[in-house]
């Protein structure tokens, strides 16, 4: 076992503001399925993991979703590459990753987005250096229709690094990260203004909740007892 500390992050809507990105990329899928467009207060209401559900409550036929999964994720892909190109992280987040730094707490992102494409993202924000490690997606992007590995993922980096729980926070903007700290025994932070509502994100029932990265600060000072 290590004494050191870990921090877990999400990438989409948590470190980099691409909300609104997806959602104008989410609806062009639905197009693709027949169903007009939404509005971005339904997004929010909506989204979710695996994605078939967000499929199925916003009227797709999931049949033809699970038989044309590919030309939707090409779409998606595209489109969302087209709108996110310069997308900025969210306010706060190289002050966060600094002080985090600065108190020897290993940094890590836990996705359900490409690997190759969050790696592309790092460098052109000029953050990758803060991070040790990249827990992601190495196929298409079809394999979060029907559901998502973050849970056993996580699990298995801790055990073989031997991080321990209470040593462990995870941070992110859906119902993921609080379920995968209920499962983990580990503190989990939500933040809104992300991929859902914050009526859902309450709902999640996170530790904690923050409305700016900044406020990290404080729960983990309290946490650990470290000095802001």
């Amino acid at each position: 076992m290590t004494s050191r500390k870990l921090a877990i992050f999400d990438w989409n809507g948590t470190l980099i503001a691409d909300t609104r990105p997806a959602w104008i990329a989410s609806n062009y899928c639905l197009e693709f399925y027949g169903v007009g467009p939404i509005s971005f207060q339904q997004q929010l209401e909506t989204f979710d993991f695996p994605i078939l559900h967000y499929f199925k409550r916003n009227g797709c036929d999931i049949d033809k979703v699970l038989a044309t999964k590919e030309q939707s994720n090409d779409i998606f892909q595209r489109e969302y590459n087209r709108l996110a190109g310069k997308t900025r992280t969210r306010s706060g987040t190289r002050d966060l990753l600094k002080w985090l730094k600065n108190h020897d707490i290993e940094c890590m992102i836990l996705s359900n987005y490409l690997t190759e494409k969050i790696e592309h993202h790092l460098e052109r924000l000029k953050i990758r250096n803060y991070f040790s490690y990249i827990s992601a997606n190495n196929c298409d992007g079809t394999s979060i229709l029907s559901a998502t590995s973050k849970l056993e993922r996580i699990s298995d980096f801790m055990i073989k690094r031997g991080y321990q729980p209470q040593n462990t926070f995870i941070i992110g903007d859906s119902k993921e990260e609080p379920d995968i700290g209920r499962h983990m025994g580990i503190t989990s932070i939500g933040i809104t203004g992300g991929c859902i509502s914050e009526k859902r994100l309450r709902k999640a029932k996170p530790d904690h909740i923050i409305t700016h990265l900044s406020q990290t600060k404080a729960i983990l000072e309290k946490k650990w007892q470290l000095p802001l």
